[in-house]
């Protein structure tokens, strides 16, 4: 009789690192440049100063990043414990 399977499984891993890596890229750059773009144009021509809108930057793209990020988090956690999970596996058949 085998032993249900309760580590983590290696098609969710996958799914969370690509999905979170495909989340987290785009909208990551796409809020830094958004963030960063308006300070740089102040300080190449100080006449074009803007009101400050870092809060709706953050509030538009901070979601999809902190989302984005957490799956890829998740993802590599889940390979981390996957891989020792598969080492510990075969270090008990390597004893018998």
């Amino acid at each position: 009789m085998s032993q249900p399977n309760s580590g983590p499984s290696m098609l969710v891993t996958v799914a969370f690192i690509v999905i979170g890596a495909l989340i987290f890229i785009p909208s990551g750059l796409c809020t830094a440049v958004f963030m960063f773009g308006p300070m740089v144009e102040t300080m190449l021509y100080p006449g074009t100063y803007r009101e400050n809108f870092f809060p709706e930057v953050l509030i538009i793209g901070g979601p999809f990043v902190l989302i984005g990020g957490t799956m890829l988090w998740l993802g590599i956690r889940r390979a981390l414990e996957y891989r020792r999970a598969r080492k510990e596996n075969a270090n008990r058949f390597r004893e018998f």
